[in-house]
């Protein structure tokens, strides 16, 4: 796999090599919260052991075979959204405020898009796997475009908050720091959605209302960092693959 073998080649950055593990097919999930706590000797050398083991267990063709079944379940998902979309096409442009019609326009065309790709991929003959994948790829992405644009129209339809895209801060940094910054959001989203996810419980059982409020206005900060946190992630994500 070219992309472990360059990694060994280029001097095994632990930020990079870490990334390159979170998205290999099978990898086991414990041992990948136990590598994103902490870069260590220990885990240093236990990640170079974990990619080794890879890419001497698996052919290209096998690793082709594995990546194809991966993402096929999450394309699979596309019918599902086309149910959600309809749900969702009763929002209209003139009912969200000026900042977020041009999400909006980016969520249909993504989806419009999507429907596109899903009718080519099933064109395509059985022998263009590589096509297949790079088309499924795509797809992917597009889902989680979407999903974000529809995460901020969600919020401003729900909390009527509008949620300003971050400004970009990643473009003059270099592909070792792109990856230890986009580890660190990996990390930061993680501990976010657990402490999202406490106070939504707390929240069931707060007895006052001024104890409500308090954590109902911390939720909101919250989900509003999230999104976010999620928008710099996909766009560090992309800087990184040189899209």
């Amino acid at each position: 796999m070219d992309l472990v073998k360059n990694w060994f080649s280029n001097g095994c950055d632990y930020a990079s090599g870490v990334i390159i593990y979170s998205n290999l097919p099978k990898h086991n999930s414990l041992l990948l919260k136990q590598f994103q706590k902490k870069n260590n000797t220990f885990n240093l050398e236990k990640l170079k052991y974990e990619l080794k083991k890879f890419e001497a267990k698996y052919s290209e063709n096998e690793i082709v075979t594995i990546l194809k079944a991966e993402i096929t379940q999450i394309v699979n998902s596309v019918p599902a959204q086309i149910d959600e979309q309809v749900k969702k096409n009763a929002v209209l442009f003139h009912q969200l405020p000026e900042s977020l019609r041009p999400v909006l326009l980016e969520a249909n065309n993504l989806f419009k898009e999507n429907c596109m790709l899903k009718v080519t991929l099933n064109e395509l003959p059985e022998h263009a796997e590589k096509q297949s994948i790079s088309i499924q790829l795509k797809i992917y992405e597009n889902i989680k475009k979407n999903a974000l644009c529809w995460s901020r129209i969600d919020f401003y339809i729900e909390k009527r908050i509008i949620t300003e895209s971050p400004k970009s801060e990643f473009e003059q940094l270099t592909g070792a720091r792109l990856s230890k910054r986009q580890q660190y959001l990996f990390s930061s989203i993680s501990k976010l959605k657990s402490r999202l996810k406490i106070n939504k419980e707390l929240l069931k059982s707060a007895e006052s209302v001024s104890q409500r409020s308090k954590i109902e206005r911390a939720i909101v900060k919250q989900e509003e960092n999230l999104l976010n946190q999620n928008e710099k992630l996909l766009e560090i994500s992309k800087l990184i693959d040189g899209k």
